[in-house]
């Protein structure tokens, strides 16, 4: 098969060009500025592959979707899936399968990787991808589009909303790293280092995330702001007894199994960034 990526940011294909020449298939990247532009690209490939920011992901599919012949198979690897997966799924003359690789490009391999896909309509083209992907050890999470957003609204906007807000509160408070480095907790280690982690990524993609997501908007987002309202008053009236009934419901929401290992876990990270610390 020969798979066109459709891509206007080079650290988005880059592992998968390289992965799928590794496979020998033919793989070309084609945006506004190659020689062989999207529009002629998706007429004369297999598999056309939509890599691109999430902001202009439903365009450029509804761009390209007249240029595309039958007998296609068309993916997307958008963090943010339903809208996608609407405009992809318009016509019945495709294979669709949308799909999010929950990973950075950096990553030597699918080992132990998450790709998120919902099979809108599969059929032998995404056998041949699917079982590839199986194949070299990549977890096959089938979820439909709307779940999936549903879920990364949490694990990806909702916590990086929280990585946002600390650094604000360090920003605005006009606080030393030094300072914060000397009176360090293992909780507060672990999180200031995810905390720059986050930081030291592209603010378009976590801009989208927070922007593009409109269960995020809709649902999670006046969450945050009932719930900070609720603990402002009991906080504010201490109402010890509310507080910790608080804590402790939402505790006893988690496993316990997970608590103890993430416990012994994190103790052990916890070591390792303090030596990382000293260098």
């Amino acid at each position: 098969m020969k798979i066109v990526i459709i891509g206007w940011t080079w650290v988005f294909w880059q592992f998968w060009k390289k992965y799928f020449e590794d496979k020998w298939f033919e793989v070309i990247i084609s945006s506004r500025s190659t020689v062989i532009k999207p529009q002629e690209a998706v007429k004369l490939w297999d598999v056309i592959i939509f890599s691109v920011s999430i902001r202009y992901t439903v365009k450029t599919i509804r761009d390209l979707l007249p240029y595309i012949p039958e007998n296609k198979l068309i993916m997307d690897f958008t963090w943010i899936k339903l809208k996608a997966s609407e405009e992809m799924s318009k016509y019945t003359i495709w294979e669709v399968v949308a799909t999010h690789p929950m990973f950075w490009p950096w990553v030597k391999n699918l080992e132990n990787q998450n790709i998120a896909f919902d099979p809108i309509k599969p059929w032998k083209k995404w056998e041949e991808i699917y079982n590839l992907f199986k194949q070299d050890g990549a977890n096959m999470i089938n979820m439909s589009s709307k779940k999936h957003d549903e879920l990364v609204s949490i694990v990806q906007s909702a916590v990086h909303f929280v990585n946002l807000l600390l650094w604000h509160i360090l920003k605005k408070k006009w606080i030393d790293m030094g300072q914060i480095l000397d009176i360090w907790t293992p909780i507060s280690r672990i999180q200031m280092l995810i905390l720059a982690r986050f930081l030291n990524q592209n603010a378009s993609l976590y801009t989208d995330m927070q922007i593009h997501n409109d269960y995020y908007k809709e649902s999670i987002l006046p969450e945050i702001k009932d719930y900070v309202d609720f603990l402002e008053d009991i906080i504010n009236s201490w109402d010890i007894e509310s507080f910790e009934k608080e804590f402790n419901d939402v505790k006893n929401h988690m496993w316990k199994d997970f608590l103890d290992k993430a416990l012994s876990t994190t103790s052990i990270i916890d070591k390792e960034v303090r030596d990382f610390l000293k260098e």
